[in-house]
Formats: structure tokens, C-alpha cells, sequence
């Protein structure tokens, strides 16, 4: 199945690549990276927030779906400030990168890491979406 796939193609270098994010960036606790339904794909870091995630991550990618139609050109990401974190989504269609930090993160810099880890989905997407189109 995809995730069969996924796990094959993905083996190297997108975990790597979470992995080195996380350890550069302390504040960081969580990634995840689901389909446009909430299915998770890769998850790296602290999986206690998972299911909150996963869920955010559907809701985000259904609201910049219809964001998209504004007019406004393409939503690609959204930050989001809690009580006890930050979460910022972001949009490689149809894939969704979920961040989740502490609250006190420098969200410029997670900001600054987003281009080198939605770069490293390129590979998961183009599988995402020739399964789709099959």
C-alpha cells in the first residue's frame, strides 16, 4: 500500500532530514506530515500531541482548500499561538507539514526551516499523488 511505498522511498531522506530539524531547533517538539484527509505519512519527535495534530492537519488542509479560492493566490502556511505552544501548518498539496514547539519558540526561526522540509517532501508528494490518480 502507500504507506508501504512512502516508507520505502521516504526511508532516508525525509526522516533525516526531520531528525536534524528537530535537533537544530530545541523548541521543536513534534512534526508530522499527513495526506489532505488526516492520514499520517512520517511523524518525528514527541507523539503526545499526535491525534491533536493529526486533526489540525485535516481542518488545515479542507480551510486553505477554500482559502485558496479567494482570489488571494495560494495560502502556504498558518501559524497558530497556544497557551503551551505554537503549531504552524504547512501546505504542499496534497500533503500537509504539521510543526508543533513550545510556546516561547522563535517562529522565526521554524519559519526560516519550513522551505528545507516542504523541499523534502517533494518525493512523497509526487508518490501521493500518482496513487491518486490511479
Amino acid at each position: 500500500g502507500i504507506l508501504l511505498q512512502c516508507d520505502l522511498i521516504m526511508a532516508q531522506q525525509c526522516p533525516t532530514v526531520f531528525e536534524a530539524t528537530l535537533q537544530g531547533l530545541p523548541e521543536l517538539k513534534a512534526m508530522l506530515v499527513c495526506d489532505q484527509e488526516g492520514v499520517i505519512l512520517l511523524r518525528a519527535g514527541d507523539g503526545s500531541a499526535e491525534s491533536s495534530l493529526q486533526r489540525m492537519s485535516a481542518t488545515f488542509a479542507q480551510t486553505t482548500e477554500h482559502a485558496n479560492k479567494l482570489g488571494l493566490g495560494r495560502n502556504r502556511h498558518v501559524t497558530a499561538f497556544y497557551d503551551n505552544a505554537v503549531v504552524l501548518h504547512a501546505s504542499r498539496t496534497p500533503l500537509v507539514l504539521t510543526l508543533m514547539a513550545d510556546a516561547k519558540a522563535n517562529v522565526g526561526l521554524l519559519l526560516d526551516a519550513l522551505p528545507r522540509l516542504v523541499d523534502a517532501l517533494a518525493p512523497l508528494q509526487q508518490l501521493v499523488e500518482n496513487v491518486a490518480t490511479q
